[in-house]
């Protein structure tokens, strides 16, 4: 048997199935006089995940919406039962994921750190040692004695930040607190966040902020549908996340077909992608050269109106011009148009220098002299592109990047950057370290 002894959250397994009604569901009288069943779908939040956390590890869940990141921590936390599988959490946890959802609306803010904190696991004695400090880092202390119903949600969410983060867990969990407050309170988050990790306690992170889990988490699980998508590094998970992002803004399959303009006196009869070295039906990295290819076929006399201009158009859905564009009409090239019957085939070559998303290109046949459109078919072709993960838009420009701000000004108790990287020429606990023995 392996050595498990440095895992601190192991799952195999796991299923958590709920059940999707299409109306209300009967009632015990319902059931037993009229026989009425409930009409539901199963719907599969997980799908057979298994993980491993080891301890002292910072690890950050992301996907989509719905794609079961706190499904899967509320498991953790005990909050849901598994349907299936096994779930071990070995240590003390303290849970972040909804905050103040142990605060009495009636009670006031001290109260309420009592209350909240014996409920998270902290005895009297251990609350009256943090009672200061949880209220300083909340900033509440002029309303600590106020109910909090009386708080704004920002006051709120802090306090029940603050309370949570002084339990001193073995295992933190958290689901999307780390953007409560403003700028000042969030650097206090990250900052203690990174102390957490510092401190070797293992933390398992949900969060859309992919900022802060580049900050805070080497290893990242991307979880796309109830399933593990990726696991590994960081950057990598992050890059595959956005990947999933791009295709997801793709029409889905069994959508109708592409809309066709124009008066089809030549008709666009055949499309093809090829992507030397790789499947068009994955994200295509940045840069990769691409060959759009697609067939034309007269379906009247065109001899007699002159040539024929075929194009392409680039698009994406969330920028308003197009990509690229470009003619045979427009570089001067004229097309002789076939006969009734027959025939032509255009190709163009390009190379796909664009950031992540999702990409569509029209295809379009029309008169060469008069711009009458036979055929426009509109995303015809779809493609994913994926590009760096620090980077978004849609064309990479290689930026450069140097910084210099000698005299910048960290808080005290942060970890600054080396001064080649941004950070100030003198900080507190970097000297203090070079000064160590």
């Amino acid at each position: 048997m392996p050595d498990r002894s440095d895992v601190a959250i192991s799952v195999e397994g796991l299923h958590e199935v709920f059940r999707i009604y299409h109306q209300r569901p009967p009632g015990l009288k319902e059931r037993l006089y009229r026989f009425s069943r409930s009409n539901y779908e199963r719907f599969h939040a997980l799908n057979g995940v298994s993980l491993d956390v080891r301890r002292g590890e910072t690890v950050a869940l992301v996907g989509h919406n719905g794609s079961g990141k706190t499904t899967l921590l509320k498991v953790l936390a005990r909050i849901l039962p598994a349907d299936e599988g096994s779930v071990r959490v070995d240590g003390r946890v303290a849970t972040l994921l909804e905050l103040g959802a142990g605060f009495h609306q009636d009670l006031s803010g001290r109260e309420n750190i009592y209350l909240n904190g014996a409920i998270l696991g902290l005895t009297r004695k251990e609350i009256d040692a943090a009672l200061d400090s949880i209220i300083d880092f909340a900033g509440v202390r002029a309303f600590i004695d106020t109910p909090v119903r009386n708080y704004s949600s920002g006051m709120y969410v802090r306090l029940g930040f603050a309370i949570a983060v002084h339990v001193d867990p073995d295992i933190l969990l958290i689901d999307e607190v780390l953007s409560v407050g403003d700028a000042s309170f969030q650097e206090k988050c990250l900052e203690r966040m990174r102390g957490f990790k510092d401190a070797g306690k293992t933390v398992v992170l949900v969060s859309h902020d992919l900022a802060a889990v580049r900050s805070l988490c080497d290893r990242t699980v991307v979880l796309h549908s109830g399933e593990i998508a990726f696991d590994g590094p960081t950057e990598e998970a992050l890059a595959h996340y956005q990947t999933l992002m791009a295709l997801s803004a793709l029409p889905e399959s069994g959508q109708p077909a592409p809309d066709r303009v124009g008066d089809q006196r030549a008709r666009i009869v055949a499309r093809r992608l090829d992507v030397p070295g790789h499947h068009v039906s994955q994200p295509i990295p940045t840069g990769a050269k691409a060959r759009i290819e697609f067939e034309v076929e007269a379906a009247d006399d065109l001899l007699a109106d002159g040539g024929l201009s075929v194009g392409i158009d680039v698009r994406r859905a969330d920028v308003g011009p197009s990509v690229y564009e470009t003619r045979t009409s427009w570089r001067t090239t004229y097309v002789a148009p076939p006969p009734p019957g027959k025939r032509l085939t255009a190709a163009f070559e390009v190379e796909l220098h664009l950031l992540t998303g999702a990409y569509f290109v029209d295809l379009l046949v029309a008169n060469a002299s008069s711009n009458v459109v036979h055929d426009r078919w509109l995303s015809a072709i779809e493609l994913a592109v994926n590009g760096e993960s620090y980077e978004s838009g849609v064309a990479p420009l290689n930026a450069a990047i140097s910084v210099d701000n000698p005299d910048g000004v960290w808080p005290p108790e942060s970890h600054p950057p080396p001064l080649e990287e941004g950070g100030p020429r003198h900080h507190p606990v970097r000297d203090g370290r070079e000064q160590a023995p």
